[in-house]
């Protein structure tokens, strides 16, 4: 099946669509594709280095440059200190690769078989995660070719202008230290994101520990450089030199949450330089109206996927998840549905559904057709996912876990170097993502959350 390439600048973990508001509205295709290699998103018309070693002479790709901008919006406090809270070793060799099938399966990555609900070809962003090398140089400033991964996640939003590849040092089994090929904050681009370090480089292989030959990252340490990385908390930047982490491999188990946060849903720092927009508006508000008063977000140590390749859609709650509250009598009760209403002795609670994924239902956009919950649908790939509630107030307040079962009829989550649901025989993939129960932080009093730099005029 041949996939369509929209206009769309093809990132780390998903396709971001170019989106243009204002007097560029309905600009035809070809404009945006060509504008697009202006900026150096999705042509590789920006000078930048050829052989992937982040060593290039005329800088970053412009539109790498716009998420260099020190934009944070009520952007979420996970912990009261900065720390590293996952940097595991992703996934091998598939950062980088030709959008066909043929290139990814011979790079190890998976070519997924999709149908669209509307009988178009799907976007190649729902056949593979294997990005281009064009693609990465939209959002990381330059091009790699057949690199690794690995998401550092802070408790802390980053300050964007301060993250480089020089600022992190991995340590491998070997004793090897090594520095990245390239960093940056995609996908997580929303204003009110922010969090997560996205590294490609040459880090190991898909060995398990133990294994004769295996080479795979031990530790990462945030160090000094030229600028060195600072995240945002609520007295403003501190630095990050020094913090560490240690362990993790993604090819023994798969990615875990590393938060959950409960409060009042709010919009603010919901938006992305409008080049990178094309998966917004896509929050609880815009997916369920009025009704949504609540957002449980949760944050995850990388990319959540069915099978590390097809999106994770707005309707599957009771796939993946469900709910831990306590009871006025001391013991639990499992909320397992969207769309029931869950009556407590202190309230109800109706669970509406997911977001901070992509578009809602019926979106239409250009010449694309409506958009389905199927195969073909296409979110932003991120480490946050929006659980999205209705109720009274004093039930939110015992609501105690967010539990991923992993087991039975709820299924695993993948990073993007899962199998797909059309795995090359013989090839070696990520594991699936373990049982996981996550403590609710109650942010309903306090949002904890932090906005800094200018905010754009744009923004609502």
């Amino acid at each position: 099946m041949k996939p369509v390439h929209h206009a769309a600048c093809f990132s780390s973990h998903g396709s971001i669509k170019l989106s243009f508001t204002g007097p560029l509205d309905g600009i035809p295709l070809a404009a945006v594709l060509f504008t697009a290699v202006l900026l150096g998103g999705c042509g590789g018309g920006d000078g930048s280095d050829d052989d992937g070693d982040g060593d290039a002479t005329d800088g970053p790709s412009a539109a790498y440059r716009l998420l260099h901008q020190d934009i944070l919006i009520n952007a979420d406090l996970w912990r009261d200190t900065p720390q590293i809270l996952s940097a595991s070793y992703a996934f091998e060799g598939i950062i980088g690769v030709d959008d066909n099938e043929e290139a990814v399966r011979a790079a190890g990555g998976t070519w997924n078989q999709a149908v669209c609900t509307s009988g178009a070809e799907p976007d190649v962003r729902a056949l593979t995660s294997s990005p281009t090398p064009q693609g990465v140089a939209a959002t990381f400033g330059y091009p790699v070719y057949e690199n690794d991964a690995l998401p550092v996640v802070f408790s802390w939003p980053l300050l964007p202008s301060t993250l480089d590849p020089t600022d992190f040092r991995l340590t491998l089994n070997t004793g090897e230290r090594v520095f990245p090929n390239v960093a940056s904050i995609s996908p997580n681009l929303e204003y009110n994101e922010r969090h997560v370090a996205v590294i490609f480089g040459e880090f190991g292989n898909r060995l398990p520990p133990g294994a004769d030959g295996a080479v795979y990252p031990t530790g990462v340490e945030i160090v000094e450089d030229d600028t060195p990385l600072m995240l945002v908390g609520p007295d403003g930047p501190v630095s990050a030199v020094g913090l560490t982490w240690t362990g993790g491999h993604g090819y023994v188990s798969g990615p875990t949450l590393v938060g959950a946060k409960l409060s009042h849903l709010n919009t603010m720092g919901e938006g992305a330089p409008a080049l990178f927009a094309g998966q917004l508006p896509n929050d609880g508000a815009t997916l369920y109206g009025p009704e949504a008063r609540y957002r449980l977000r949760v944050y995850t140590s990388g990319g959540f996927s069915a099978d590390g390749v097809r999106s994770v859609l707005p309707d599957e709650f009771s796939r993946f998840f469900r709910l831990h509250v306590s009871t006025a009598s001391g013991g639990v009760e499992w909320l397992t549905q969207t769309g029931v209403d869950y009556v407590l002795e202190m309230g109800r609670i109706r669970i509406l559904g997911l977001a901070d994924l992509g578009l809602p239902a019926g979106t239409v956009t250009g010449d694309d057709p409506p958009v389905a919950y199927d195969d073909c649908y296409i979110e932003d790939h991120d480490n946050y996912i929006d659980i999205v509630l209705a109720g009274d107030e004093a039930a939110m307040r015992r609501i105690t876990h967010v539990e991923i079962p992993a087991d039975g009829v709820y299924s695993a989550f993948y990073n993007p170097g899962g199998p797909g649901n059309d795995p090359t025989p013989g090839v070696t993939y990520t594991a699936p993502g373990p049982a996981d129960l996550e403590p609710v932080i109650m942010a309903l009093d306090d949002p904890m959350t932090v906005t800094y730099g200018a905010v754009p005029e744009t923004h609502p």
